[in-house]
């Protein structure tokens, strides 16, 4: 696991400084997506009846430059981007700063997925979040079930979590766009599905996770109420090595019961 972590830790402190405007139109398809879903996802937010008053945690991990973290933070009270990329976490802060969310969202460079944590992300303000999000980097994680595991455990009775990633190929591939569980897509970014990975290749453990690769994650992490998973009808368009790519997503919600 720690090799693939730093693989990946190297791919994106090396393509941070350019992931935003090369993936300005998936950013912008993510945060629309996340907004309109966000009474979907939950109903604890500042500005309703059953969270007003209250303190309302949330984090992303796997942050990036912190789309889904900026597009929620005017309903939370306190937000934590945690990534393994340094230039990634920079990137956040700033985005945090540029929006005016410095008093309530920061980011920090951690791995919470190796064996052992450092002892600065186990204190209460990194655990009982309402909240979890990963959002295009569950098919970055060389173990899915392990990860969403041991970030499951930092949230609260309760507390929801909502992915964001792609629909296996073979799926979208044939037009199922009704989340049929039709394969798990699983697999390296080498075989013939990577090929439109591009330079991320070495980086992708796992081609898209159907509904049931879903339902499964949650339930094995403790998540398993309020199960619910919508393909976005909106592709996720960017530009690879001069070829435009077209990918299915999906979004998916659990609750800690």
């Amino acid at each position: 696991m720690a090799d693939f972590t730093e693989a990946n830790r190297k791919y994106f402190d090396q393509m941070a400084s350019s992931y935003k405007n090369r993936f300005a139109n998936v950013l912008k398809t993510l945060t629309e997506q996340v907004q309109q879903h966000r009474l979907w996802l939950s109903d604890r937010w500042t500005d309703t009846d059953t969270g007003k008053g209250q303190e309302i945690k949330m984090l992303e991990y796997a942050c990036g430059p912190g789309a889904v973290s900026m597009a929620l933070a005017p309903f939370l009270t306190k937000v934590i981007g945690i990534d393994v990329s340094e230039n990634m976490i920079d990137d956040y802060n700033r985005n945090a700063a540029a929006v005016g969310f410095s008093d309530k969202v920061t980011g920090y460079k951690a791995d919470l997925l190796g064996e052992s944590v450092a002892a600065q992300f186990s204190g209460p303000e990194f655990i009982d979040f309402d909240v979890l999000t990963v959002s295009m980097a569950l098919h970055h994680f060389e173990h899915p079930d392990q990860a969403l595991k041991r970030l499951a455990s930092r949230v609260k009775k309760g507390g929801a979590c909502l992915i964001i990633d792609l629909v296996p190929h073979t799926q979208h591939e044939h037009g199922h766009g009704h989340g049929h569980e039709n394969g798990h897509g699983h697999g390296h970014g080498h075989g013939p599905e990577g090929h439109d990975f591009g330079d991320a290749s070495a980086t992708v453990m796992v081609h898209g996770f159907s509904r049931e690769d879903m339902r499964k994650l949650f339930e094995g992490a403790g998540l398993s109420a309020g199960f619910d998973y919508e393909i976005l009808s909106e592709p996720l368009v960017f530009t690879q090595e001069d070829k435009t790519i077209s990918k299915t997503a999906f979004i998916a919600r659990a609750q800690r019961a």
